[in-house]
Formats: structure tokens, sequence, C-alpha cells
């Protein structure tokens, strides 16, 4: 392939076409795909085969599985015998309760009375006490962890915890699904035992149908025992509250002397006394007026047309009668004649009789008028205490109506709780429940699982998809970056001198030997060559604050920044490392530092003091600020003012900081670190990183304003590698 031409669109941005000088595909040749295909022929047979074998022996040793499946129908037809209303509603039926009855009919709480009614604790399928064969890679799992059979695990085990072992046996093999649309629900369980599977389908099924009623039962019964008691609590309530409006009512008649119908009616009749001594009093004072007028002007003789009485009226005939014959007598005799002086005498007689009468009759009037003020005034004072009575009395009334409104209603209260309680009572004798069996689970005369056509068949076609498949990739697909010239192409920075892979036993310790200048030199003097290409080589000021980063994950950016500060120190500089990849910190387990100290993450956070925060590495001879845990938050602690004014005051004390920021691609913890960096290095694994991937990577910090990619590395370069010639490392891999 034309290695110069292999990016010939990246000025542009667009895609690049691997393999074609104008960078375009223009067509797919057949009769290429064809001859790649005769020439991995053998390769295409030998894994199709190795697939069939494999697939083969798997279904001669893995055991037979049969599946029972019951069935069972939600009813949503209300039956009733009587118009009362449930304790238990009934079930709307709807997509959420219908998930709800699925995942009940999975409940432990059903399986394990399931598992009880059956005996499966004892059933030699389910008992864990049991030994059986356990499978190849079972058993390498339990031999990497060094663990007991199961059989032995569950001998220690009490009772408790083998029925929860056996539980969640039986809930694995059990699947409950709603049937499409419907209401009906299918309760299937996988066993290698045919009668058990339907028996557990089966009771199952019978379970979930028994434990509506059981649920209903019981929640009618826990209703009743609840409304009995609230029925003799409120019983002494209406007692009590009846018994406080007699004692209060006969205390208020006590009190008021009678009740308020009494009292209102003596009210009424001495207000019409009070009117009619009224009326009295006034005609008798106008009586007397007149006669006293009248008194004045005329004497006596002018009150006599007025005042009556039998005797005035006796007196006046009387005198009438003497005048009449006085004046009979005149006409026959002087007025000195003995029998005119006697009737003279008379008539004198009686006009003091009448006088006198008249003076009494009137002092009568003037007794009337006393007599019937007298009477007024006492109504009125009566009528003022009875007034007074009844204002106590419509007080205590208040009272009385409110002890009444609350006696009637606790007893309204109690004459519902009462014909709930006897509606419950009814309903007690008579359940039903919301579904019921449609379909019986039968007992399985054929292996469910494994198929063995259908498997075999797909392992066949698996096989030599995967064969042709990984040929096709093998042959096609080449988008890792090989080489410097296509770092430089892709990333338009300068390229610095790329790094050898080294093998090693462990993951860094080849790492730590390399840094006690014990391990290969040749990684180190590359390292050497990039710290002189940056720091003293370079034009302008030399970076005081380095960021290390990369792509993705596994690029090296952490050998490269930890092989980087020793260089630094070991130049006489004063260096201070910087793990500021707080999602996964590594650090601390590269260079075997204490788990003790200081934490970044705990710094940012307020919870330590910057002071602590340096350790001193032995390998690194220089210092390091690692974080001991990881952060959610990493973005904020990293962008923050905290951060921000530690890193200020680490330039002032070290002459360069080196950060092992975190990938580029995914995470924006890396654009934020740069920010505050004088100057990024950036690695890219050798055959390992897509060109698009760098491309969009450098991108991302490229958008950023203020970020300077000062060059790239390619790292873990192979001796397969076309960049290999450029390490100078043929013999020195370990």
């Amino acid at each position: 392939m034309n290695e110069t031409t292999r990016y010939s669109n990246l000025s542009s941005g667009e895609p690049v076409a691997y393999g074609r000088p104008d960078g375009v595909l223009q067509y797919t040749d057949l009769s290429a795909l064809l001859s790649v295909l005769r020439a991995n022929i053998w390769l295409i047979v030998l894994v199709t085969l190795l697939s069939a074998s494999a697939m083969f022996v798997y279904l001669q040793v893995v055991p037979p599985i049969y599946t029972a499946s019951a069935k069972v129908m939600l009813d949503t037809r209300e039956e009733r015998a009587t118009p009362v209303e449930k304790v238990v509603s009934d079930l709307s039926a709807s997509d959420p309760v219908i998930a709800g009855e699925v995942e009940m009919i999975r409940s432990n709480v059903l399986i394990g009375e399931v598992v009880d009614q059956l005996g499966l604790m004892e059933h030699p399928k389910f008992d864990p006490r049991v030994p059986r064969s356990e499978g190849v890679f079972t058993r390498a799992k339990r031999m990497v962890r060094g663990g007991d059979p199961p059989h032995v695990v569950a001998a220690r085990l009490s009772e408790e915890q083998l029925r929860s072992w056996v539980i969640g046996t039986v809930r694995s093999q059990l699947a409950v699904e709603r049937l499409g649309v419907s209401y009906a629900i299918e309760i299937s369980f996988d066993s290698g035992d045919p009668t058990t599977t339907a028996a557990v389908a089966n009771g199952v099924a019978e379970r979930y149908i028994d434990s509506q009623l059981d649920k209903k039962l019981a929640a009618t019964m826990r209703a009743n025992a609840w409304l009995s008691e609230q029925l003799l609590e409120l019983s002494a309530q209406v007692e009590a509250a009846d018994g406080e409006v007699v004692a209060f009512k006969s205390g208020m008649i006590d009190a008021a002397g009678g009740s308020e119908e009494s009292i209102s009616q003596l009210l009424v009749e001495l207000n019409k006394m009070l009117v009619a001594g009224s009326t009295a009093h006034a005609d008798a004072k106008v009586r007397l007026g007149q006669v006293e007028a009248l008194q004045e002007v005329g004497g006596l003789a002018a009150v006599a047309d007025v005042v009556t009485s039998p005797l005035l009226e006796t007196l006046l005939r009387h005198r009438s009668d003497l005048a009449s014959d006085q004046a009979q007598l005149a006409s026959t005799f002087g007025r000195r004649h003995p029998e005119m002086v006697r009737i003279s005498a008379q008539i004198a007689n009686i006009d003091r009789s009448i006088e006198a009468e008249l003076t009494r009759r009137v002092e009568e009037m003037r007794s009337d008028v006393v007599v019937t003020r007298n009477r007024e005034a006492a109504l009125k004072q009566q009528i003022e205490e009875v007034s007074e009575r009844t204002d106590k009395l419509s007080k205590a009334s208040v009272r009385l109506s409110q002890l009444e409104r609350a006696s009637e209603a606790t007893r309204a209260i109690y004459g519902n709780f009462l014909g709930r309680f006897k509606e419950t009572s009814a309903q007690a004798g008579f359940q039903t429940p919301e579904a019921r069996i449609i379909g019986v689970a039968e007992i399985p005369t054929v292996p469910s699982s494994p198929r063995k056509t259908l498997f075999m068949l797909m392992a066949i076609v698996f096989g030599m998809s995967a064969a042709i498949a990984w040929v096709f990739i093998c042959n096609l697909v080449k988008a890792p970056i090989t080489n410097s010239d296509e770092l430089r192409a892709v990333s338009r920075r300068p390229g610095l001198a790329p790094l050898p892979f080294v093998r090693g036993i462990g993951r860094y310790r080849w790492l730590r030997r390399a840094l006690a200048g014990k391990g290969n030199t040749n990684f180190m003097e590359h390292i050497r060559s990039i710290r002189v290409e940056l720091f003293e080589l370079g034009q302008g000021t030399p970076p005081e604050v380095l960021l290390v980063t990369s792509s993705l994950p596994g690029e090296g950016k952490t050998s490269v920044a930890c092989a980087l500060v020793n260089s630094l120190s070991r130049s006489g500089k004063s260096v201070l490392l910087l793990d500021a990849d707080l999602h996964h910190p590594d650090v601390r387990s590269v260079l075997k530092l204490p788990s003790g100290g200081a934490c970044l993450v705990g710094y940012l956070e307020r919870r330590e003091k910057l002071m602590d925060l340096p350790q001193h590495s032995e390998l690194l001879n220089a210092d390091v600020i690692v974080p001991r845990r990881r952060a959610d938050n990493a973005g904020d602690l990293l962008g923050s003012k905290l951060f921000e004014g530690m890193m200020m005051r680490m330039s002032s004390r070290y002459d360069v900081i080196v950060v092992n920021a975190p990938p580029v691609l995914h995470l924006s913890d890396a654009i934020v670190l740069a920010k505050n960096a004088d100057a990024t290095l950036y690695t890219v694994r050798c055959a390992s990183t897509p060109a698009k991937v760098v491309r969009r990577s450098i991108h991302r910090l490229e958008s950023a304003a203020g970020i300077c990619v000062a060059g790239v590395v390619m790292t873990m370069v192979r001796r397969k590698d076309a960049a290999a010639r450029e390490t100078e490392m043929y013999g020195y891999h370990y």
C-alpha cells in the first residue's frame, strides 16, 4: 500500500478510503473477494468444523430440559351475591395491573409456598445438598475462586437459607408472561424431571388462585376485627355523649327554674299582663285627669256627670225625687212651711252625701292610678327577671346544642360502622378469585431444550460466518495508524520520538524497572529525546505545565507521563506529577505509593489541605499528587477555581508540572485541564488507535481556545509494525 497517499483527504476533514490513491473506493472486485475466500478456505473449514464439533460435544453433555406451561385468565367479570361494597376491590385489568400480577406470581413469597407444598427441599433435583456433576466452566470458575462444591456449601446452611436457595432455583427456572394483549398469563417451568415440571407449573397456578382468596379473606377478617374494635369504642362514646347531654340538660333546667318552653310561655303571659296593666294604668290616669280638670273648673258638681257609682246614682235619683216633690209643694206652701223645710233639709243631706261620694270616688280613682302604676312596675321587674333567666337558658342552650350535635354525629358514625360491620361479616363467607385456570400443564414427553438439529445448524452457520467475517476483517479493514508519517499527517502536529513496546510480567513492572534504571534503556532514551525536543530544542519558553493525554484508554499516557517526569528530575528540574484522571486513577498503583496520604479529590471537595497533597516518589525522584478514590463529578472538580488556584501555587513551587489527564474522546476533563496547561503532549498507540479517532480527538482539543498541542508520540511500537524501524528496537523487547 502506498503510505504517502493513505491520507490524501486530511486537509478537508473528509473520510479516507484506505488502499486507493484517489481516496475513493470506486468499485467492488468480486473475483478478488472469491480469491480471498479460496486462499483462506481451510481456515474457514477448520473454524466451521471446530464450531460444529464443539456444539456436538455440548449437545452430548448437556442434560435435556423439559418445559410445562399452565395458563390463568384474569376474570374481570364481577360476581355479587349482595349489593355490598367489597373490602378488596376487583382488578381493573389494566396493563400496569397485569404486570403487577405477573410479578406477584414470580414473587419469592408465592414460590416459597409452592416449594413447601410440593416438598421441593427434599426433591433430589432441587435439594442443593445432593452432589451433582459440574460443568467444565463452572468447575474452572470455582477452582479459580477457591470455593467448595455447591453441595458442600449447602450442607453448612440453615433450613431457612436452604429454603431461600431452593426458592431462587425454582424462580430462575420459572417464566411468567402475558399472552399478547389478552388477560391470559402463561406460567412455564423448565426442569430435567418432566413430572416435577408439570407439578410446579400447576402448583404455581393453583397457589396464585388460592392466594387471591386468602388475600380477600384475610383483608375481610382484618376489616371485621378493626370494625369490631371501633364499634366497642363508638358504643362507649355514644353512651357517654348521651349521658352528657342528659346531665347538662337537667342541670340547665334546674338552674333556670324550668325548661326553655315553660319559661318562654311564662314570658309571653307576663308580656300580655304587662300590656293589660299598662292599658289599665293609662285609662285610670286619663279618667283621673279628666275628673281633676272638671273639679278645678266646676267643683264637685261638675264631676258628678263624669263619675258614677251605684250609690251616687241612687243619691242623685233620690235627690231628683225630692226636688220634684219640693217643686210641687212650693206652689202650695211657702218656703218656711215645715214640709218645705224638711224637704230642703233632706236635699241638703243628700247633696252632702253626693259630695262625699264624689270625693270618695275621686280618691278611689287616684288610688286606682297608683295601684295600676305599681302593678305595671312589678310586671316589668318580673319580666326583666324572666328575661335574664331566658338569656342564661339561651347561653346554656348553645352548649346543649353542641353536645347534642356531637352525640348525633357519634351516633351516625356508630350506625355507619355497624352497617359496614354487618356487610363485611356477610362477605366473609362468600369470596371469589379474580382469576381462573384455563390451561393445565401436561407432563411433557419431548425435551424443549436443547433442540439438537437447530443447534447444529446454528453452530455450522455461526462458525462459517465468523470465519468469513474474520477473513474479510483481517484483509480489508486496516484503519489504525501504523507509522509516524501517518500520525503527523492526521494530527498536523510534530511527531516526537516513537516509543517501543516492552514486554514483561506484570502490567507496570517493566516501567518501574525502567524508572529505576534497570530495565529497557532504549525506552528511556526515547523519553529523553522527547524531553529534549519539548524543553530544550523547542522555540520560545519551555512549558511549565505539560499535559499528557490520549484519545482512548490504554494508549500509554500514564507510562509516558511517569517516564517523562523521571527524565526531567534526572536533568535537575524540580518536577511534580499530577494524576488528574479522577475516573480511573492509576499512578498510585504504577509507582507503588503507600495507601495513606492526602487525596486530590478530598482537597477539591474542601476536606483536606493543600500542603498535605504532594508525596515524594523514589522511583521518579519527584513529588506526586494523586487521588485515592474516584470522583463522579470529575469535570466540575477540575474546572473549579480551587483547582485553578492549586495549579498556580504549584507552578510557583515547581519548575515543571506534568499532568496525567484522562482520554479526550468521551470526556471533557482533558479539555478543562488543557486550558490550565502551557502545552499538551498527545500519545497514540501504534496499530491500535484509528485515524478518525485521533482526528476527532485533536479537533476537540483545537476547538477549545488557548490549547496548544506541542507534539504527538506513537507508543507501543512492536517489531511487526511499520514504525518499528524508527525505534531501532529489533533486539530490545522482552
